[in-house]
């Protein structure tokens, strides 16, 4: 249907004055050589059609001898249609030259009378049809045909769009005059009404009646096939070079990126990222043609060597196919590379913490660039322990573990009414491991922990005499601050007359058994890092673990307010924008904690809630110092340590505290 954004406006007839311009210096002319005045009182309609009738109303206009339009040639020939004093001329408006302006009436006496106001014109701007090619009935053509629009001042428009896509503007077409337009069907054409524009905004736009038919490309279906990525697939078809891309499940391949193009045949590599599904030709205009369906290819036959294989040796995984490998990841290890990849083979180096399987029984997992993944069963190598020198001991000795592949222990764990774990042993290679046995042990036997998070049980080579001792198993919490409780478990706890931290001697006890103790930390206990100390009635002092005194955790809702100047109430949500949702920790405060190198700012939150605190400078732009964050969710607080460059932003400008992390239960300030 044909559509003109622009309504032309109706008949006007447009009031004009008379002017008339004497032929001599400064004296009128008088045009009535029988008595009657010559004047113009109107003309009309404005606007007119080009080609259309335009009627001048007025006096003795049978006396005019020429009508000038502006741009036109002068009109003499007029029709008389009334004459006298109200005499009424008409004339054919010029299809083509006129422009707007005034309209000048020459008299046969040689005067002129100019209209006061100006003659305009409509254009009835129209599609007559359209056809492809040289036969005028053919409204189908492909990508880069001539399509010949015809009709009426089509010298008025600019661009023709084809559905809605780019528009190929007037200096594109092949021909433009009144009548006719031609221009070539672009790539992005699609099927539908074709749309003439003038390129003004809010303008006028005319569309055809019919639709052009765009021949879309016509693939030959390939039928359900296994490929391999890289493999060259070949597309075969008519109008084939009109494809701009070949789309498949996961990836996409361009036209520059193809092996080959014409009209019949389309050559294109498999990508590596392409996956199970059907597969598309693309249109330069983006319609998508279905092609078929394809597999793709995964590693088959796969074999692991050697096996069993030891935590940090090299592993290679043998097969068919193994090239389309990329990744690798070993079960419940932190991270895993690959160190080879060929065709039949890809090599990796065993992490440290790679166990035999996942918790779904899952071996080794191999990644393609596609995502699909295959899995390979190997088996590790287990340390084994020959004997024990010597193999009975007094707890709080030492024993030399022999056995092989012990550099896989990551720590020893012994009995006793307590378990003791040993983290550090005296040495320890392949072959054997020193270690000395927590005093408050006894039993039979021990457990290794690997550093791969796995445990074997070693029963009957080491018997443990339980010590008569006093010996301290654990101190909870193994960190406090001076006035506090703590708990301190063990055995023979019956021979300690007196207890110190440090030189600090405990004096308040809550209870005391033979295994258990509770008590206070002294009150005057300086923060630092000191040795338990037991000593039984003889004077005798035997020293137990390391125990740190901390200070005391400063709460900041009770130093600070948020920057809205409110109370600071638990739990509390960070935010970015919010006043309520962040603080300044100026100078002033970090001048009454005393903050130094090793202070903390730690920030007690919900376990499952995850996010972020951003620590700033409290200065022009808020420079950013770090960031401390939870993103599993898994951590019950945030910690930030004060270095040396904290502390010194900490008593200079301060910090400003930001973020987008909720439900946290308490910020604190640890001196």
């Amino acid at each position: 249907m044909k559509k003109i954004s622009n309504i032309f406006a109706m008949l006007v007839v447009a009031l004009v004055g008379l002017s008339l311009t004497a032929c001599s210096d400064g004296d009128d002319l008088s045009t009535d050589q029988y008595g009657n005045d010559i004047t113009l009182q109107s003309f009309g309609p404005c606007p007119v059609l080009r080609g259309g009738t335009l009627y001048f109303y007025g006096t003795n206009l049978d006396q005019i001898e020429s009508i000038n339009l502006p741009g036109a040639d002068p009109i003499t020939a007029y029709e008389i249609l009334q004459s006298g004093k109200q005499s009424k001329i008409s004339i054919q408006v010029p299809a083509e030259k006129c422009e707007p302006g005034q309209i000048v009436l020459k008299t046969k006496k040689g005067g002129e009378i100019t209209s006061v106001s100006p003659i305009t014109y409509r254009e009835d701007i129209e599609i007559k049809d359209f056809y492809v090619g040289d036969k005028e009935s053919n409204k189908v053509g492909n990508v880069g045909d001539i399509v010949t629009i015809k009709g009426d001042y089509l010298n008025l428009m600019h661009g023709v769009v084809f559905v809605e896509k780019d528009t190929v503007k007037e200096e594109e077409f092949i021909a433009h005059d009144r009548y006719t337009i031609k221009v070539k069907i672009p790539v992005e054409a699609r099927t539908g009404i074709i749309t003439l524009t003038d390129m003004i905004k809010d303008g006028s736009s005319l569309e055809t009646k019919e639709e052009l038919t765009i021949n879309t490309p016509e693939p030959t279906p390939i039928k359900d096939r296994n490929i391999k990525a890289g493999e060259v697939l070949s597309i075969k078809g008519s109008s084939l070079d009109q494809i701009a891309s070949v789309k498949f499940e996961g990836a996409t391949v361009n036209a520059a990126d193809f092996k080959s193009q014409s009209a019949t045949e389309i050559t294109v590599a498999v990508p590596a990222k392409a996956t199970d599904g059907t597969f598309y030709v693309v249109t330069k205009s983006g319609v998508e043609v279905p092609v078929g369906n394809i597999i793709t290819v995964v590693p088959t036959q796969l074999v692991a060597t050697p096996n069993p294989v030891k935590n940090g040796g090299e592993l290679t995984i043998t097969g068919k196919d193994m090239d389309l490998i990329t990744g690798i990841a070993f079960p419940n290890a932190a991270a895993s590379q690959l160190n080879k990849v060929e065709t039949t083979k890809v090599t990796a180096t065993v992490p440290e913490d790679a166990q035999e399987t996942t918790k779904d029984g899952t071996g080794i997992i191999l990644s393609l660039a596609n995502g699909k993944t295959v899995t390979v069963a190997y088996t590790l190598v287990k340390p084994t322990v020959t004997a024990c020198t010597p193999a009975a001991i007094t707890a709080g000795d030492k024993t030399i573990i022999k056995g092989t592949d012990l550099d896989l222990v990551a720590s020893i764990t012994f009995p006793g009414d307590v378990e003791q774990t040993v983290e550090k042993f005296a040495a320890q290679n392949a072959n054997a491991i020193a270690v000395s046995v927590p005093a408050a042990c006894a039993g039979t036997g021990f457990k290794l922990n690997l550093k791969n998070g796995t445990t074997r049980e070693v029963k009957d080579v080491l018997s443990i005499k339980a010590a008569t001792n006093p010996a301290i198993a654990s101190i909870t919490p193994g960190e406090a601050t001076a006035g506090s409780t703590i708990t301190i478990t063990g055995k023979n706890f019956q021979n300690i007359q007196n207890l110190y931290i440090g030189s600090y001697k405990v004096n308040r006890y809550t209870s005391r058994t033979n295994t258990e103790i509770v008590c206070q930390v002294p009150a005057t206990a300086e923060v630092g890092t000191y040795k338990i100390v037991m000593e039984d009635p003889d004077g005798n002092k035997i020293e137990g673990p390391e125990f740190k005194v901390v200070p005391a955790e400063k709460d900041i809702a009770e130093l600070v307010t948020n920057m809205d100047n409110g109370k600071i109430t638990y739990p509390f949500d960070f935010s970015w924008s919010s006043g309520s949702g962040k603080f300044y920790l100026t100078k002033d405060v970090f001048e009454k904690v005393k903050v130094k190198v090793g202070s903390k700012l730690i920030v007690y939150k919900d376990p499952t809630v995850k996010g972020q605190v951003q620590i700033n400078k409290n200065e022009d732009g808020w420079p950013t110092i770090t960031t401390i964050a939870d993103w599993d969710p898994s951590k019950s607080k945030l910690e930030y340590v004060f270095d040396e460059t904290a502390v010194e932003v900490a008593h200079s400008c301060g910090f400003a505290i930001q973020g987008d992390l909720t439900g946290v239960t308490k910020i604190a300030i640890l001196p």
